[in-house]
Order: structure tokens, then C-alpha cells, then sequence
């Protein structure tokens, strides 16, 4: 059962790696919204959406949530919500014309699908946690990343392909076509996850309303020293991230760069992910999964040090808008390490904190927390309109830096052997489809 809910998950991460780069919040999707607006708010608002969306909800759905044995019928419930979101952005953007109206439509079901995301995000983590051994849980989510990079590669040259100005079709269509595609691959990903083998919890809370979820989740961060500090490093890792959706923009606005970057920027963000995600899986195992975070951390270092290098350096050596585009290349890179190091080891190693009757608590608070962390980078659009490009890659190495500060603050976490149940004997009607 081990195996079959192990390699279950990991094609549904393939599917939705697959869909999340043809629809990548970070060049796709703000690009989209480039055609619609030139306002730098609401290009800084799309990556907290997508990802707030999904943190946020969780608190609220903990309450409720432990409560249940099983998890999955929750997740299938939401996933009917996300598959009519991304119907209906697709037909919303062959239908309309106007473009104010077209983007009042995409961010309407654009929000619709990714606080769906949210509510179906626990479930996700909580069945997880009860099927994955916890010895297997980094390289469980760097096989999901790896596959879904491997790919996602062909995924970026179909980008690269349709967002390009000479593209075989012109805006809006090209951009409904990938998000089409986006809408298959979610659907395979979701029908993938739906046949996982879950066993009923035995570690149940009544429900509870979301004050005292609150109460509760407050009084564990204040005793809890290890999760007190993973939350300021999740937090400071988002606030870092906040700067990678600008990188582009800045070489296309400021130095004359070439929309069909944008396509090889994916390319390259996702290749050096794929080169890294097994490779962590390994250091999550061996190394553990604070630290393999902390190397995620200083990829993301090094990445805001390219960007600030170009940006100090572009006008004295009057680079040319090939030679900026070219330059972006390795920060690129580096992003797709520093994502594949966060996306590896960062929920393992929540759950590595988490003691199994609790884990709805801790993963709702923490995700829900972070989620307010998103939304509030959604005002680094501000931030740039107000102080220039240059002022959101400064707050961002600063926030890199404290969140290498409280990773070295987090101690080992105890071993997973000494409190997780024993889940590799279950009923025979465990199956529980949503």
C-alpha cells in the first residue's frame, strides 16, 4: 500500500508541475495580465493570489478537518471548484473582449481556483503525513518535483512557443489555449490522487471554531520553539520570493529585453529544479530537512546577487538588452534551485515538527499564517511603482538573510521513528475515494 499511495502522489505532482508551468504565476500568467495592464499592482498581485490562495483557507479547514478519519473526500470535493474555475477562465478569456472586463474575469476565477487549492491543500498534507513514511517524505516530494520537471521542460517550450510576439497565434488565444491544456493536466492529476489507498486517523479532535483554532495554534508557537522559528523562515523565504516575478519585467521595461525570454527563463528556472530535486531528496534524507532548506536558502541568496549585480552594473558597462536578457539566466537557475530546495524539504520537514495529533493544527496555522505573509508581498507592485525596481531586491536580500538566520535557529527535529503510528497494516475498505 506504501508504494501504490508513494508513486500515486508523485503522478499527481508530475500532472499539476505540468499544469503549474504552462500556467506559471511567475512569466505566464503575469504576462497575461502585462497584455490587460501596465499597472505594477496588479502584476504584483498575481503570485500571492496564487500562492496565498492556497495557505490562507487552511486554518479555517483545520477545525473541521480533524475531526474526520479520512481526508480525501474533502479534496475531491474541492477539486470539482478548481476544474469549473479553469473552465470558466478559459471560456472567459475566447468570450470577452474588453480588457478591463477580461481581467475582472481572470482575477475573479483565477481567485476562485486557487483558494479551492487552499481548502484541498490540508487534506493533501494530512493524507501525506499518514501514508508516506516519514523517512520518505523528502524524496517523496522531490520525485514529484523531478518528473513534473522532466515534463515540464516540453511544457516550456510550448510556452515559448505561443506567448512569443511571432507566435502562431495571436493574444488572447494563445494564452487560452495553454491554460486549456492547464485544465486537462489538472483534471489527470486530480483523478490520480483520488485512488490513493488513505487509513482512517486515529488521532481525533472534535471540531472546533476557528477562534479557538487560533488560541490553540498561538499557545503551541509560543511553547514550540522549532515551529515558532520555521515560521519566520517560510515567512522570510516568501517575502524573499517576492522580487523573481520582477526579474523579467525589469529587463524587458527598463533595458529593452525581449518578450521571448520569457519562454528560456522558464526553460532554465525549471531544468535547474529538475537537476536539483533529486539530488535534495538525497540531502533531506541524509542531511535532514532543516538543512536542506537552508540550501534552498542560499541558492535564493545568490540569485538576488546576480539581479543586484545587473542592476548596478547594467548602465556603467551599457549592456546591451541581449547581453541583459543573457545575464538573467543564472538567476534564473538559481530560483529553480531555490524552489526545488523549499518545495523538497519545506512541508517534510513541518511535518517531521508536527506530532500526528496536532498536524492539522500545525499545518493550518503555519499555512494560514504564511498566507498573510503572500498577500502582503501582493504590495511589492507598490513598492516598485514607488522606489523603483532596485528597492524590492533590496528587501528581499534582507529577508533572505533572516531566513538563514532562523534556519540556523531551528533545532533537530525529534525522530519521526519515535512518534509516528504504525501505518503499514490498514483495513482492507481503506480505500476512500472521494
Amino acid at each position: 500500500m506504501t508504494r501504490r499511495n508513494f508513486w500515486l502522489g508523485v503522478f499527481n505532482g508530475l500532472f499539476f508541475t505540468l499544469a503549474d508551468t504552462l500556467m506559471d504565476s511567475s512569466l505566464v500568467i503575469v504576462a497575461f495580465v502585462g497584455h490587460l495592464t501596465q499597472s505594477t499592482f496588479w502584476l504584483g498581485l498575481v503570485v500571492p493570489l496564487r500562492d496565498g490562495g492556497w495557505f490562507l483557507p487552511q486554518l479555517w479547514t483545520s477545525g473541521y478537518l480533524q475531526s474526520q478519519p479520512r481526508k480525501l473526500r474533502l479534496y475531491g470535493q474541492m477539486a470539482g471548484v478548481r476544474l469549473i474555475a479553469l473552465i470558466s477562465l478559459v471560456l472567459a478569456i475566447l468570450g470577452l473582449r474588453d480588457r478591463t472586463w477580461l481581467l475582472v474575469a481572470f482575477f475573479l476565477c483565477f481567485g476562485v481556483y486557487s483558494i479551492a487549492s487552499g481548502f484541498s491543500g490540508l487534506p493533501f498534507l494530512e493524507v501525506v503525513g499518514k501514508t508516506i513514511p516519514p523517512q520518505k517524505r523528502g524524496m517523496f516530494f522531490a520525485w514529484r518535483l523531478a518528473l513534473g520537471g522532466v515534463a515540464a521542460i516540453g511544457a516550456s517550450m510550448v510556452v515559448k512557443l505561443f506567448v512569443d510576439d511571432r507566435g502562431p497565434l495571436a493574444f488572447p488565444y494563445n494564452y487560452a489555449l495553454l491554460f486549456g491544456f492547464a485544465t486537462v493536466w489538472t483534471a489527470v492529476g486530480l483523478l490520480a490522487y483520488s485512488f490513493v489507498i488513505e487509513p482512517p486517523d486515529t488521532h481525533l479532535r472534535p471540531p472546533a471554531s476557528f477562534v479557538a483554532q487560533i488560541r490553540r495554534a498561538l499557545a503551541i508557537a509560543r511553547a514550540d520553539y522549532n515551529y515558532r522559528h520555521f515560521i519566520y523562515l517560510r515567512a522570510a523565504l516568501m517575502i524573499a520570493g517576492a522580487a523573481i516575478p520582477f526579474f523579467a519585467v525589469y529587463v524587458q521595461r527598463q533595458l529593452g529585453g525581449s518578450l521571448s525570454f520569457i519562454g528560456i527563463y522558464l526553460g532554465t528556472l525549471t531544468t535547474a529544479g529538475l537537476a536539483a530535486n533529486i539530488l535534495f531528496g538525497r540531502f533531506s534524507a541524509r542531511l535532514g530537512n532543516r538543512r536542506t532548506l537552508a540550501l534552498g536558502a542560499w541558492a535564493g541568496l545568490a540569485m538576488l546577487g546576480v539581479v543586484l549585480a545587473l542592476m548596478l552594473l547594467a548602465a556603467p558597462l551599457r549592456l546591451s538588452p541581449l547581453a541583459a536578457s543573457l545575464w538573467l539566466l543564472p538567476a534564473f537557475a538559481l530560483a529553480g534551485i531555490r524552489d526545488s530546495g523549499i518545495g523538497v524539504s519545506g512541508q517534510p520537514l513541518l511535518l517531521d515538527i508536527a506530532p500526528p495529533a496536532e498536524r492539522s493544527l500545525y499545518l493550518g496555522f503555519s499555512n494560514s499564517l504564511l498566507g498573510v505573509v503572500l498577500l502582503s508581498t501582493g504590495l511589492s507592485g507598490l513598492l516598485v511603482s514607488a522606489f523603483g525596481f532596485l528597492s524590492i531586491v533590496v528587501v528581499a536580500l534582507a529577508a533572505n538573510v533572516f531566513a538563514l538566520y532562523a534556519a540556523a535557529r531551528i533545532g533537530e527535529t525529534k525522530p519521526a521513528s519515535l512518534y509516528e503510528p504504525d501505518i503499514t497494516h490498514t483495513a482492507p475498505d481503506a480505500h476512500a475515494a472521494p
